[in-house]
């Protein structure tokens, strides 16, 4: 079996799309399908079960899974708002929940595959690489994601399974359309097209050089 959290979102759907096409369909997805619209992400997609991301954690708490085998956890959930403001949610959600799954696929030796961020860069104006010299936090959402890189840079040298954290660039593609105002620039530049016949891509603008 493999695991896909937030199997329901842009980058879980199409990660469980590719596990199809590679003729794997036993996949558990965990999500949570409140909002009404990332549901339909899953149509079309093959799985042999789902479950709702609070109840999972309590199943992994309470290691439901005890000799289940599992070939690996792609770790794709989390709050993704970067105007999330409540740095306690996302602590809660963002890091709390993803030590519990680390420490689950440790602790059974199963591959674990989670989503990093850019955003964990800053500004990047110090560059792109793994350290303190290159890296800051700008929000909520980045300190959450930069606070879970650190610790699982903590546990690595103890880990006997492979660790693998993926820092995502402006990602876009099919599977966004119910993301709204996170969504990627280019999804929202081609609504706009469609709608208006142009992009705009900034209010207004100024001097550029010295000259309007």
């Amino acid at each position: 079996m493999i695991i896909v959290t937030g199997g329901a979102g842009f980058i879980g759907s199409n990660i469980v799309k590719e596990l199809n096409r590679r003729g794997r369909s036993d996949i558990l997805i965990v999500d949570d399908l409140k909002d009404g619209q990332n549901y339909k992400n899953l149509r079309g997609l093959q799985f042999i079960d789902y479950q709702y991301k609070d109840d999972f954690l309590q199943s992994i708490e309470d290691d439901d899974f005890d000799g289940t085998d599992i070939d690996a956890v792609f770790h794709e959930g989390a709050c993704s708002d970067t105007m999330e403001y409540d740095v306690n949610f996302m602590m809660r959600v963002n890091y709390e929940y993803s030590k519990s799954l680390l420490h689950f696929c440790l602790q059974h030796r199963i591959p674990f595959f989670y989503a990093s961020s850019a955003s964990t860069y800053g500004s990047g104006k110090h560059g792109f690489r793994e350290g303190d010299e290159c890296e800051d936090a700008l929000n909520p959402y980045a300190f959450s994601k930069l606070a879970f890189d650190r610790y699982v840079r903590q546990v690595m040298p103890e880990a006997h399974s492979q660790i693998v954290g993926l820092k995502y660039f402006n990602v876009y593609g099919p599977q966004e359309h119910h993301k709204g105002k996170m969504a990627s620039i280019f999804y929202q530049l081609y609504n706009q097209i469609n709608e208006t016949g142009k992009a705009r891509l900034f209010r207004g603008w100024g001097e550029i050089n010295g000259k309007p």
